[in-house]
């Protein structure tokens, strides 16, 4: 039996009995991995353990995804007392094994611990924190020990060990993934996570740039505040580490071969995010708030703080990436599959298979994450093929209240991120007041990003400096809380003084770049209000400037000829019934090809199923893309359309309508969860970016 280190015949880490295999509480980690490695390949085991786990009721082909905690893991695992799995005392169980214990209890609960409130509020501490728990003492301290399941160097002290735990565990971020099955996505976060304790050490120049980010936010929040006032702006203060955080982000995407990203975001921040990151016009918005006829040019009407905007941006690499913020009506997540949607098109547009070249960001507010079904109907599309767009950045900006509404009668779990546990993939929780741990956190998510193409989760813990909106009170219903964030300054302040003590920046340094973002921004408002200024125009751009179906105004225009001849429709279903050497189709589909072989002869009527495909067919000929989804749509719900054939014998797939003609666009038909709102976000907003498609859900 291999042991921890893969050394052969060594028994130090089990017991064994007549060829069966007794685990200890201690070598859980251990055990994890070999049970992870039976279910992919029963083979790769010792026989030994294929015996143990055939012993406890697992079948050695594991059907792929299925889930079941080992016989051996404790039912309760972190249990009130020390009593271990076996109800022994863990003073019986040796020191390497209690220790091992207990570094799986800071990986498990360590977050708990987490430093990640503003207000200063941390939760009691679990008991299987507590080296006492596991019954270690003070005089343990100064032992040493190996332990093999840490990425550190030994031996180390006991008391060393417990630092590094904490230390990576519980300080301003709180890591959450041991919820995840795989066990090569769990190391990798363990080494990220353990070997650099979630810290980063900035550069001067990285300071100097993180400052000057968060100023940007801050001082926009304070002037708006201060030039109109009683004016709705939803304001970012208590959480303007937001800014700073995308700055780093599209840095990273941009270094990493990203060359679009789509943003979806609700109302809060959302004028502070147009300014400071997609680059629209100070003085727009600012026309905006004094504009007293909006619809006389902007068209619609609607409030300034729904609008979408786009722009370029240009890392300090030289990398140049386009930035999409949808616009959002529906100031809650409705967003979100509308902006995948976006992604999505612009990946297929391009033939990015790999879906590396476009991504999205969407920016949350933690009740709405937590409470909105649409949000749980979007994180299910994430790896599905007709949907995945290989990873969304998730950023809650966790203002820790709704509108009056505190967590604790919002939600039923400890997080807003409950939800998106789902995912098999890792929650880091932060707090907005330490932009560096902030953006340590960013690194280490979009790293996992690109690494697995699976979506992450930041949830950043801030507060709202101001109530729901700039005329709401919101010490009505929190009095106790807004007393608290009103001794809080700016998180700018409380940056800044950070860096004065590492040295990195002096005040005069700091306060020249406050000055000048007040400057520029007095600059704009002026230009603003002059009776010459008008909004720039926002000509159609992009795919829709390029289309053949360009869009816009409707205006005067011959009708279009639809028609096809009919040589070409009965070519057009003869290729329908065509199919590749050696497949076989299910006995009732021969007699279906039959039948459309007989009207493309004209011996029995058209069907409407037929005439159905003859549309999709000439389109496609005609270069203009498809896209079908719907929870049955390959098939038919009545059996009516039989797009995708399947193999009667092996199980391979057919999709005809992608064989009729040689220069043919694509056409994909994609079976769908069965949801209402969010596949219908998705394919809208999926058409929106296909000018030259046809796209549908049913």
């Amino acid at each position: 039996m291999p042991p921890a280190h893969g050394k052969a015949d060594s028994t130090d880490h089990l017991r064994m009995n007549n060829s069966s295999v007794t685990p200890h509480g201690a070598n859980l980690a251990y055990i994890e991995a070999i049970h992870d490695q039976f279910r992919e390949d029963p083979d790769s085991v010792p026989a030994e353990w294929r015996e143990y786990f055939a012993g406890n009721g697992e079948s050695a082909d594991w059907a792929e995804g299925q889930t079941a905690r080992p016989s051996f893991e404790p039912p309760g695992l972190f249990r009130a007392s020390g009593a271990t799995a076996s109800g022994t005392s863990p003073l019986t169980e040796s020191a390497s094994e209690r220790l091992n214990r207990l570094v799986r209890a800071y990986r498990v609960r360590g977050h708990i611990m987490a430093k990640i409130d503003p207000l200063g509020r941390v939760p009691s501490a679990p008991p299987e924190l507590d080296p006492a728990y596991f019954g270690f003492s003070e005089a343990d301290m100064d032992r040493e020990f190996w332990c093999e399941t840490l990425f550190w160097p030994g031996p180390m002290k006991l008391r060393e060990i417990l630092d590094k735990l904490r230390t990576a565990y519980c300080r301003s971020i709180g890591a959450q993934y041991m919820h995840i099955d795989a066990l090569k996505v769990r190391r990798w976060l363990q080494r990220r996570i353990e070997t650099t304790h979630l810290k980063i050490e900035l550069s001067r120049e990285q300071q100097l740039r993180v400052f000057s980010r968060l100023s940007d936010a801050v001082v926009f929040e304070e002037f708006i505040r201060r030039k109109f006032l009683g004016a709705k702006s939803f304001s970012l203060e208590g959480c303007e580490t937001l800014v700073p955080l995308l700055d780093l982000a599209i840095e990273k995407a941009g270094d990493q071969g990203v060359r679009e990203i789509v943003f979806g975001m609700a109302h809060r921040g959302r004028l502070n995010v147009m300014a400071n990151i997609l680059g629209k016009s100070p003085a727009a918005i600012f026309h905006e708030f004094d504009d007293d006829e909006p619809e006389k040019y902007l068209g619609g009407g609607d409030v300034k703080y729904h609008l979408g905007h786009s722009g370029d941006w240009e890392t300090a690499n030289g990398n140049k990436v386009h930035l999409s913020l949808c616009f959002n009506p529906s100031h809650l997540e409705f967003i979100n599959p509308v902006a995948l949607g976006r992604v999505r098109v612009k990946q297929d547009r391009v033939n990015d298979r790999q879906r590396e070249k476009c991504m999205a960001i969407l920016i949350h507010g933690d009740a709405a994450f937590i409470g909105e079904g649409i949000v749980q109907e979007t994180l299910n599309l994430s790896q599905l093929d007709g949907y995945a767009t290989g990873g969304t950045l998730h950023v809650i900006v966790n203002n820790q209240i709704g509108f009056t509404t505190s967590p604790y009668d919002s939600r039923s779990g400890r997080y807003a991120t409950e939800v998106a546990r789902m995912l098999q993939g890792p929650l880091f929780h932060v707090n907005g007041e330490d932009p560096e741990a902030v953006m340590h956190c960013l690194e280490v998510a979009m790293d996992y990003r690109r690494e697995f193409k699976r979506d992450v989760v930041i949830d950043m813990y801030g507060y709202r400096r101001l109530g729901h909106n700039e005329t709401d009170e919101p010490s009505f219903t929190q009095p106790l809380l807004y007393r608290d964030i009103a001794k809080r300054p700016p998180v700018g302040e409380a940056y800044l003084e950070h860096l004065l003590k590492l040295g990195g920046i002096s005040r005069e340094e700091a306060d020249e770049i406050t000055e000048s973002r007040r400057t520029n921004l007095e600059n704009a408002l002026s230009e603003s209000r002059k009776d010459a200024y008008r909004p720039p125009p926002q000509p159609l751009q992009g795919v829709w400037a390029r289309s053949r179906f360009h869009g816009g105004p409707e205006s005067e225009a011959d009708e279009v000829k639809t028609g096809v001849k009919r040589r070409s429709l009965e070519q057009m279903l003869n290729s329908l019934t065509r199919m590749p050497d050696n497949f076989n189709p299910h006995p009732k589909l021969k007699r279906l090809q039959n039948s459309v072989r007989g009207m493309a002869e004209g011996k029995m009527p058209l069907s409407w199923a037929a005439a159905e495909a003859l549309a999709f067919g000439t389109l496609a000929a005609e270069g203009v893309r498809i896209r079908l989804s719907g929870q049955d749509c390959q098939r038919g719900t009545f059996s009516q359309r039989h797009a995708v054939w399947h193999d009667h014998e092996n199980g391979s797939v057919y999709m005809p309508l992608q064989h009729v003609a040689p220069e043919q666009a694509p056409v994909g038909i994609h079976n769908s969860p069965l949801s209402e709102a969010g596949v219908l976000g998705f394919e809208y907003g999926y058409s929106l970016d296909c000018p030259d498609g046809l796209v549908m859900w049913e």
